[in-house]
């Protein structure tokens, strides 16, 4: 009865020049049970968490079946009730009856299915020889580079820049994501059975995966079937979706191995929303919006979320008959994003994996920023959603031939293998969205008080044109390319050089905190943070002063605060301590904050609680004067130094450098 959502999904290839054509994963049709059904409803001004009287039996009037209430939502004035049975008399046969019929009772603001989120493949693209499995990123002359070697020259980011990703949860042991991770939270609230039932040998059920529901622990215990099952997609084995949607966003840029993210510091606040097969439901995600954005709004076993995100990414998909194909304005997931915005969290959602349909649910409610997929020469890849929308801003986000992206991943089939990491190619707009939110992390680094608005305006006022013939439409004999327009394809493809220039030459420029990146360390020190790439708010290096902080951690010994290079003399084992560095242009009399942050190998991320001593405070920044607190935790005027983490030239070396590379069947 619900509609099937697609989580925007990728095919992992074979990234040696032998591979040949892979073969088109078949993706399995099922029909879901429609019993039992489960609405949202929207009672207006009510009292949060309190249903108004009678409002279960004026549901089962109106419907004729049995009503239950499975719990309130965190958005103000939802509630998920359950039927038990569909009406099987009269006029409400149809999911468009039942929400009219719900919807013109007095009170009640809008009624919206309980939408199941299911990824769908993406068939495995035909080109598998990539010299450079990051080209996008590279200077390569290609159209659409992104040319983050030169954005890297200016901001790598700040760890006080926050990326929700509403996922299948991640690997915290993962190298790509150690040292980058918040302690988030599963939303799935459905346990799912030991066994799945089948239709035709698909597993039809949903839910957990993790044998319980609701807790603490956003890691991703796999969202595999059960032996002998196939999910509806076909697949038969985990994805790790959510550890890889992250690594776009923000891998560990300097350990050597697999990959760089976009953003070099911005943190990564996981938080499960999919299990089995990758399936979520709408109502998870809604209250996973609320947390993740600090709202306050709050379950009581669940509490406040401490570190609230600056974006919100989501990789999922659907098409939405029941709403004509569109997001309507009293959606509760359109209310959701609208709600992030007004805390001045934005917000990418996928734009859809349908072959040149338009953009899907929910990336095409007002808000959002819907992030399709394009190759390096700045042709869409035949794989993406495309075209124009109310509210809502279409960009393209560039990958390597046939829209490929690379991501951190595990080896494991249905457990995450503990020495099984590694990375993939992948196609699918589940990874155009991160490297979207990796670049808004850039830019709320450089201009911290950048407002949804605006960074709509950046992205499409910078935006590449989509070059000629970098349309399609499919017919008889495949693919035929054609020119975009503003409304069959979108904004054009991302621009993440432009949009910094352009955040930068806003309005009373700032200097821009342009600190190292963030690292994972052995020892206990010493370390050097060097942060000589900051500039002055015309974009040069003169009349600038420094001032270094600890703001997170037990107390370490530093020196040089007062220098572009901070010396962390000892104090890192069994640690986490973030650094937070201010320039000022002295010249101007205006500042700006970034903040690093280096995690000892041997903490546990999910469980680090820094000592009553250490710092914690918050840095802002923007159209005035950032201010930063606390003082120091401890500073020492010693000399020290050495040790450090690599530069920008030894990371460009290590792009050419990825590990242990297979094919994976199924999805990932």
């Amino acid at each position: 009865m619900a509609a099937a959502f697609s989580r925007a999904i990728a095919v992992a290839l074979w990234a040696l020049p032998s591979i040949g054509l892979a073969q088109a994963l078949n993706v399995v049709t099922t029909t879901a049970t429609p019993t039992p059904m489960r609405w949202v409803v929207n009672m207006g001004n009510q009292t949060q968490g309190t249903a108004p009287a009678g409002m279960l039996q004026k549901l089962q009037n109106t419907l004729g079946v049995p009503v239950s209430m499975v719990r309130p939502l965190l958005q103000p004035n939802s509630y998920l009730v359950e039927m038990q049975s569909l009406p099987v008399l009269g006029s409400l046969q149809t999911p468009q009856a039942i929400r009219a019929a719900l919807q013109a009772l007095p009170g009640v603001r809008f009624a919206s299915p309980d939408i199941q989120l299911q990824r769908t493949a993406v068939p495995a693209p035909n080109d598998g020889a990539y010299a450079v499995n990051q080209a996008s990123y590279m200077h390569t002359g290609a159209y659409a580079s992104l040319r983050m070697q030169d954005v890297w020259e200016q901001t790598r980011g700040s760890s006080n820049v926050v990326i929700a990703v509403l996922d299948s949860g991640v690997l915290f042991e993962n190298p790509e994501l150690k040292g980058r991770l918040l302690p988030g939270y599963d939303f799935v609230s459905r346990v799912t059975p030991p066994t799945g039932t089948q239709e035709s040998g698909t597993v039809v059920d949903s839910g957990s995966n993790d044998g319980n529901g609701r807790d603490p622990d956003p890691s991703d215990p796999g969202d595999a079937p059960p032996p002998g099952f196939n999910c509806p997609d076909g697949s038969t084995t985990s994805s790790w979706h959510g550890t890889t949607v992250a690594s776009v966003a923000a891998a560990q840029s300097n350990n050597g191995q697999f990959l760089a993210g976009m953003d070099w510091n911005a943190k990564v606040l996981p938080v499960r929303v999919s299990g089995r097969c990758g399936i979520a439901t709408s109502s998870d995600i809604v209250d996973a919006f609320y947390w993740a954005t600090g709202s306050g709004r709050v379950d009581p076993t669940i509490g406040v979320n401490p570190n609230p995100a600056n974006v919100i990414n989501l990789s999922f998909a659907t098409d939405t008959p029941l709403f004509g194909g569109g997001c309507a304005a009293n959606d509760m997931v359109a209310l959701a994003i609208a709600d992030a915005r007004a805390r001045n969290v934005s917000v990418v959602v996928s734009a859809g994996n349908n072959s040149g349909g338009a953009v899907q649910y929910p990336a095409n409610c007002a808000g959002t920023i819907a992030a399709g997929a394009a190759e390096q020469d700045g042709q869409l890849a035949t794989y993406t959603a495309k075209g124009a929308g109310t509210g809502f801003v279409t960009l393209h986000a560039p990958g390597n031939s046939n829209g490929l992206y690379l991501g951190a991943s595990n080896t494991g089939g249905s457990s995450p293998n503990p020495n099984g990491s590694t990375a993939f190619l992948f196609a699918g707009t589940s990874f155009s969205a991160p490297m979207v939110a990796g670049a808004i992390a850039l830019l709320k680094a450089v201009r911290p008080s950048l407002t949804p608005s605006q960074i709509d305006s950046l992205f499409s006022n910078t935006a590449l044109a989509y070059p000629a013939n970098a349309d399609f439409t499919q017919g008889l004999f495949g693919f035929t390319r054609r020119n975009c327009t503003s409304s069959t394809c979108g904004v054009g493809l991302l621009n993440v050089l432009g949009a910094v220039q352009a955040a930068r030459s806003l309005t009373n420029p700032l200097p821009v905190a342009n600190v190292q990146q963030s690292a994972v360390v052995a020892s206990n020190g010493p370390f050097v943070l060097d942060a000589a790439l900051s500039t002055n708010s015309a974009g040069g290096n003169a009349n600038l002063t420094y001032s270094w902080r600890q703001v997170f951690g037990n107390p370490v010994a530093l020196a040089g605060t007062s220098t572009s290079a901070l010396q962390v003399q000892s104090g890192m084992a069994g640690n986490i301590a973030e650094f937070a560095l201010t320039v000022t242009d002295t010249s101007t009399n205006r500042s700006n904050t970034s903040v690093v942050r280096l995690a000892n190998t041997s903490v546990n991320e999910r469980t680090f609680t820094p000592s009553s001593a250490g710092g914690g405070g918050t840095s802002t920044g923007g159209s005035g004067t950032g201010t930063s607190a606390p003082a120091p935790v401890a500073t020492s005027s010693g000399g020290g130094g050495g040790g450090g983490v690599l530069g920008l030239a030894g990371l460009l070396g290590m792009l050419m450098l990825f590990g242990v590379w297979r094919q994976r069947p199924g999805v990932a």
